[in-house]
């Protein structure tokens, strides 16, 4: 193998969700995937309550005026945690199961809309919310610079833009083996940005960032895998190449065997105002 590439280990499983496939391949892979594992994600402890959760909620600063879009909302933690703040929130997601989780964990009340749509193309008129938010999810999109842009174009003029997604480290060879992992791990994963990325990003699409931190805590990697479902062949593939990795690189993703191999997963939280 020739690890400075950071490529697959021979025979590891394909990667669907890639620079290769098409944006409807790309799509189709991202319904598979969360509509196989919808009820894994409604049982995740760290997407229903995690420190990333409280810091985008915190720094959003809603009222009970404002109307939130929460886009890719899968299971609907997010738009959970908002909904006592606002007067109303929609979750949009692709995949038809996530959001029929969403609508079983949901608590009662009214206030909470749920829709089937594409997070690069949103069913809503320009300017029809005071809050727009997506977390953990833009890794998923075939073109987040594209997702990014119907986020702002949803948003009204003055509302804020809060975004959440895993990043990996800056430099490489970390970012490289981080990346690589993450798509044997999940079908489903395209690509995540760095930190320095995402403010170019939200800047790009005039977007005044008033926050931004970036939060870690350690995985273990059994539940890392656990939660993509991941089979016995990409957990081999995974081990391989945390094998072969070079020790820069191990480090710089914050990998540990003991007391059981564990990493450093990193999440951006973005909060701004257009």
């Amino acid at each position: 193998m020739a690890w400075t590439e950071f490529s697959p280990p021979e025979g590891a499983p394909p990667r669907e969700g890639n620079e290769k496939m098409t944006m409807g391949d790309q799509k189709r892979a991202v319904q598979r995937q969360f509509g196989r594992q919808a009820g894994a994600y409604a049982r995740s402890i760290s997407h229903r309550r995690d420190a990333d959760l409280d810091l985008l909620i915190t720094h959003l600063q809603a009222t009970p005026r404002d109307r939130v879009l929460d886009v890719a909302t899968g299971t609907g933690f997010t738009a959970f945690a908002l909904r006592p703040h606002v007067r109303a929130v929609v979750g949009v997601d692709l995949t038809r199961g996530m959001l029929e989780e969403a609508r079983r964990l949901a608590p009662p009340g009214k206030g909470l809309t749920w829709v089937v749509g594409d997070a690069e193309a949103l069913p809503f008129a320009d300017g029809a919310f005071s809050i727009v938010t997506c977390r953990r999810a833009p890794h998923h999109f075939p073109h987040v610079e594209r997702g990014v842009g119907e986020m702002v174009r949803t948003l009204a003029p003055g509302g804020r833009l809060g975004i959440v997604d895993q990043v990996p480290p800056e430099e490489a060879p970390g970012h490289d083996l981080m990346e690589a992992l993450e798509g044997v791990r999940d079908a489903s994963h395209v690509r995540a940005l760095r930190a320095s990325r995402w403010q170019a990003l939200l800047r790009e699409s005039g977007i005044v960032l008033t926050f931004m931190q970036v939060v870690e805590r350690r995985q273990t990697l059994e539940a890392w895998l656990e939660l993509a479902g991941a089979d016995g062949a990409r957990r081999r593939a995974v081990a391989e190449m945390l094998s072969g990795a070079p020790r820069q690189a191990r480090e710089q993703i914050g990998y540990a065997e003991t007391p059981e191999p564990s990493f450093l997963k990193r999440w951006i939280v973005l909060v701004g105002r257009k």
